[in-house]
Order: C-alpha cells, then sequence, then structure tokens
C-alpha cells in the first residue's frame, strides 16, 4: 500500500507512521497546489507482510 501527502500536512503523515508505514520519499516543490504555490510532498509504503498480524 502506498500513500502521498503534503510535507506540511502533519496531521496525515503521522496517521502514516503510526500505521506502521514507513517513508519512502521526500519530493521538493513536486505538487501545484490549488493556491498557485508548488509544495513538497512525502510518500509511503507499507508491504504486506509488515502489517501487524499479517502472516
Amino acid at each position: 500500500m502506498t500513500a502521498t501527502c503534503f510535507a506540511a500536512n502533519e496531521a496525515s503523515w503521522r496517521l502514516m507512521e503510526r500505521v506502521g508505514m514507513r517513508r519512502e520519499f521526500y519530493t521538493v516543490r513536486d505538487s501545484l497546489h490549488r493556491s498557485g504555490e508548488w509544495l513538497d510532498c512525502v510518500g509511503y509504503a507499507l508491504l504486506t507482510d509488515e502489517w501487524p498480524g499479517s502472516a
């Protein structure tokens, strides 16, 4: 599973870390926000066998 969010969205990336996802990348000025400014993004991932309780 993968997920991304704006780097400034601390609540989102903290949630991803809390459920066990690991940060895979940090991009600089990667995404054009509707406000017209370019924002940094972070990407997280979790493999099936890394999910707690998976066999």
